[in-house]
């Protein structure tokens, strides 16, 4: 998968220069990833409770007690520091921080996970401040180290996730919310989450945050000589999703590299005031 990932990333770069700046860096890390061997505890599932849980609107699992193998994580996350703080970066000083931190104790690296799997932003936001990091950039790179192990997670409960019958806006796996949308070359549109990467079919006019479906408050603009791209926003809630129409690409990237090759868009629709 990882191999197929760096593929994905090259082709991108070269169909879309402008993608480059972000999607190298990932492509480090993502080479990285490819050597990560996260252990998977047998998930036992009964499947009555899954049925009752789909029927009443609850993922398979709370975010914050995914059943992760933390430490592969925490291993690949001194793989990433160790690589980033060696390199000519402005914010090297810090990596060499984090570093640090994560050969002191384990504890570190697992605080950074709990407070990003408890969506603990004043949490994450100390812990950044401890080691001179900007917050997002601890974050990506705390979730990216759990990136093997999630998705991991996802392969073994993937029977007894329904994609086509879960309609709510938020993941049928985690219960986090979307990260991404896109329409399928049928037209129908699914949402991306922005934690374990899994999939589900959504409605097309209703916003994902607040279940607005009120046409005349929702809509959407592109970036303009971007043929496929487009940001639909809801003015009740200020939110936006960026969306990618895959019936205008001959080859499809997956969402998470399409996340970072259309920063451009999160910016546009932050100029907007959506958020």
């Amino acid at each position: 998968m990882t191999k197929d990932l760096v593929e994905h990333i090259d082709r991108l770069i070269r169909q879309r220069p402008a993608s480059e700046p972000a999607l190298t860096p990932f492509r480090e890390l993502a080479l990285l990833m490819a050597e990560a061997k996260p252990g998977v505890e047998p998930v036992v599932l009964e499947k009555e409770v899954v049925r009752i849980k789909k029927n009443e609107g609850f993922p398979l699992f709370p975010r914050e007690d995914l059943p992760l193998d933390l430490g592969a994580a925490s291993a690949l996350l001194k793989r990433f520091l160790e690589h980033l703080s060696s390199i000519d970066r402005n914010d090297r000083h810090g990596l060499k921080k984090a570093l640090e931190k994560t050969e002191a104790a384990d504890e570190w690296s697992m605080a950074l996970f709990k407070a990003i799997l408890s969506q603990d932003e004043k949490g994450l936001s100390l812990l950044a401040q401890d080691v001179d990091l900007d917050h997002k950039v601890l974050h990506f790179l705390g979730q990216t180290a759990m990136t093997p192990s999630i998705h991991a997670l996802r392969d073994a409960v993937k029977a007894s996730l329904d994609r086509e019958a879960w309609d709510y806006g938020y993941c049928p796996l985690c219960g986090s919310q979307p990260d991404m949308a896109f329409f399928a070359r049928t037209g129908r549109r699914y949402l991306h989450c922005g934690l374990c990467g899994e999939e589900w079919a959504f409605s097309r006019i209703r916003c994902p945050f607040c279940d607005n479906r009120d046409q005349e408050s929702l809509g959407y603009f592109e970036a303009e000589g971007e043929e496929g791209f487009r940001v639909y926003f809801c003015r009740r809630c200020s939110r936006y999703i960026k969306t990618i129409d895959k019936k205008a690409f001959e080859e499809a990237a997956p969402m998470e590299l399409e996340n970072l090759a259309t920063i451009h868009l999160d910016l546009l629709a932050g100029e907007n005031n959506f958020r």
